[in-house]
């Protein structure tokens, strides 16, 4: 029988988004110098009524094939896979409404699981064709998780709803209600607008989710297995410690709560003194927390101690931390490039520029990238720019552009 593929520790963990299909082993890249735009599309829509061409954002964080291309969604509802230069449209597909949430891959399938701000949510296979598709019955503008051994999607939407999806049919697992924010009884403007944190995957197959001011874990089934209340909003989607048994919770007033896995019970806890709404990640024995500061903190997640902190490659906004394949983490800072942090140091590898000399053309990124051990990297913006960024070979002093 086949062995499920790792659960997903972080918003935008490499297991849910990168897919490696088999076949011709892939060249090493260096990991530690500064890709470059080896690719980039615009995409676009005629608008009649106002009679001119708009840009259509992207938003979502696409799914990455190796040494195929990557599968993006933009806000106009199209989902399209397309080849490593960008040039090339394998498929487009549509779905009701804009796609804000980051796709996700059901791997050992050979599929990507699509869901839209309508709720909607789609399963297509890598030749474009439907495979199922389920109502959440909320926006979803959080990014689902897996929980592979029981072969469950976990869909976090707004209206603080929680629902459950078999993987491979679509059918509905289980729906549940979600604990509301303390606002949502003063009529406040943006309640219904949580949970707006991704849910994770623990070593245990089992989902945590973050919403109003309250962490939850749930059992496949959807049955609840512990509740812990902050006492503050949390915005930045958790990371669960596989190898600790712990989940690290962040919420808007800067600090880092360890919990226990199984219990919820308060572990540890780390003060970074700036607000939190971007989402961490883990590598190597490494926890990487960015604030709105604009600095990001290593943390040990055995001691918990502080080991470094860099001044700056914070993810955006509400955007994420993630890894590349040789571990060392990255992501979208405040300015729009995309910056390395050393895993073990913290120290700075490279920016990235997306400056390539167009009219009209504003450089900057917006989305979290997603890395591919083939060496391809793919980010976008609101502005409706997609970009494909090729890390140099190892065997190679100065690659050519496929």
């Amino acid at each position: 029988m086949r062995e499920p593929p790792r659960g997903s520790a972080f918003r935008h963990d490499p297991a849910k988004n990168v897919l490696v299909l088999p076949g011709k082993p892939e060249r090493g890249s260096r990991w530690d110098r500064e890709p470059m735009v080896c690719g980039h599309r615009r995409l676009t829509y005629d608008n009649e009524r106002l009679g001119r061409t708009v840009p259509v954002p992207v938003s979502a964080s696409p799914a990455v094939v190796t040494g195929a291309g990557a599968i993006v969604a933009g806000y106009d509802g199209y989902v399209r896979f397309l080849d490593r230069t960008l040039s090339k449209v394998y498929w487009k597909r549509r779905m009701d409404s804009p796609v804000y949430a980051s796709l996700v891959l059901d791997a050992p399938r050979r599929r990507v699981v699509v869901a839209a701000t309508s709720g909607l949510v789609a399963c297509f296979d890598l030749k474009g064709a439907l495979v199922w598709s389920a109502e959440a019955g909320a926006p979803v503008y959080a990014t689902p998780t897996v929980l592979p051994a029981a072969d469950v999607l976990v869909i976090a939407a707004f209206h603080s709803r929680c629902l459950g999806l078999d993987l491979d049919t679509g059918k509905q697992v289980f729906e549940r209600s979600l604990p509301r924010p303390w606002h949502a009884g003063h009529e406040g403007t943006a309640a219904h607008r949580d949970p707006y944190a991704s849910p994770v995957t623990t070593e245990r197959d089992t989902a945590v989710l973050c919403c109003a001011e309250h962490v939850l874990a749930l059992a496949p089934d959807g049955t609840e297995l512990w509740r812990q209340e902050t006492g503050h909003a949390i915005k930045a989607s958790p990371a669960a410690l596989h190898t600790t048994g712990e989940v690290v919770v962040c919420p808007v007033n800067g600090q880092c709560l360890f919990l226990d896995s199984s219990t919820g019970r308060l572990r540890g806890e780390v003060f970074l003194d700036a607000k939190i709404t971007g989402s961490p990640a883990v590598s190597g024995g490494i926890l990487a927390v960015g604030t709105r500061r604009d600095t990001v903190a290593g943390i040990d997640i055995h001691s918990h101690d502080v080991v470094w902190t860099s001044p700056q490659g914070a993810p955006r906004e509400y955007s994420s931390l993630t890894v590349l394949p040789d571990g060392d983490f990255i992501a979208t800072a405040r300015h729009g490039n995309i910056v390395c942090l050393g895993r073990q140091d913290g120290r700075f590898r490279w920016e990235s520029s997306q400056v390539l000399g167009l009219a009209d053309h504003e450089p900057a990124l917006d989305i979290t990238p997603v890395t591919g051990p083939d060496g391809s990297m793919y980010c976008g913006s609101y502005n409706g720019d997609l970009y494909h960024f090729r890390f140099q070979p190892l065997d190679e002093e100065s690659p050519p552009c496929p």
